[in-house]
């Protein structure tokens, strides 16, 4: 299953679920069908057991669970379908999406991550899986526009496989992990390279607005399978500039997720960027960072693609 989170004229953005090229809102399908069912304070109860927010509904654990089940099994899937006079299926083109994790608590990021990448630069494998963390002001949807900050002159792209944590995960063993992994997305770890390397440390130069462009879905395991063996791409315009496969990563995704929860608690939503492979910007001779008016794409075999636009800081509004 695919699921986003999706943006439609007056509605802020909302949680879906897509469904050959329609977009299932899911909140509104569980209304209209408790309201057929005669359930008294249907909005209500749908508001809380399936709500419009992606983060919402995966903190809701199982009630959730199986309200989004009663809607998989019991919506007719009508095309005019209506709830408070807002249709509940949407065509995908006319939608446009967000990051399918708005709100998380935690972007969790891992670096030297891939063997490709640290044998380019010539690095030892890290003993342990490196981590930085990005803030959530940096997500922002598969399409949306970069704006290129004043402070820096080198700005970098980085195509990373990430995962979303379904559920609290506390000293969870390997063998367990997948359990805790709600789905698959794509997130570019944008970075302002000559400001990690001032500051000797990496917080400033990737947790600009919109330095952590994510989506477009959400993709569950059983369509994504082995997310060990999934080959991924990043193009500046027309060039190719990374191209690897996730086989080449260090600490695959179990490993991550087990490690990650012997040192805190990830709740629900969060996000872990699992690394990027060789081909970055800082290391290619001559180097490639991107100027305003580039365009980044990033694809992932199973999960999608990813554009956006280097922008001139002064012209971005908020997504």
């Amino acid at each position: 299953m695919k699921f986003v989170m999706y943006k439609y004229q007056e509605r802020d953005y909302r949680f879906g679920l897509l469904e050959n090229e329609k977009i299932l809102d899911l909140n509104l399908a569980y209304e209209y069908i408790l309201e057929k069912e005669g359930i008294r304070r249907a909005r209500e109860i749908a508001a809380a057991l399936l709500p419009c927010d992606s983060v919402d509904f995966l903190a809701g654990g199982e009630p959730s669970r199986q309200a989004f089940e009663h809607t998989l099994a019991h919506f007719p899937r009508e095309e005019d379908a209506r709830v408070r006079g807002m249709r509940i299926i949407l065509n995908f083109n006319e939608v446009l999406l967000g990051a399918p994790v708005r709100n998380p608590k935690r972007i969790i990021c891992i670096a030297h991550n891939y063997h490709d990448f640290v044998q380019e630069i010539g690095a030892p494998i890290p003993p342990e899986p490196r981590i930085f963390s990005k803030y959530f002001n940096a997500l922002c949807g598969p399409f949306d526009p970069i704006p290129y900050p004043s402070m820096t002159k080198c700005l970098g792209y980085e195509a990373e496989l990430a995962f979303v944590v379904s559920k609290p995960a506390r000293h969870v063993p390997i063998e367990k992990a997948f359990e805790y992994i709600a789905g698959y997305t794509i997130l570019n770890d944008i970075s302002a390279s000559d400001l990690t390397s001032m500051d000797k440390q990496v917080l400033r130069g990737k947790t600009f607005d919109n330095f952590a462009p994510c989506g477009p879905y959400l993709v569950t395991g059983d369509e994504v399978g082995d997310p060990g063996q999934l080959a991924l791409k990043l193009w500046v315009n027309d060039r190719v500039l990374q191209e690897s496969n996730t086989n080449q990563l260090i600490y695959n995704v179990p490993h991550l997720l087990a490690f990650l929860s012997e040192i805190f608690t990830l709740e629900p939503g969060d996000i872990v960027a699992t690394g990027t492979p060789g081909g970055l910007a800082k290391d290619r001779k001559p180097t490639t960072y991107m100027s305003v008016g580039d365009l980044c794409v990033v694809e992932f075999e199973k999960l999608g693609r990813i554009e956006n636009k280097i922008i001139a800081a002064e012209t971005c509004s908020n997504a």
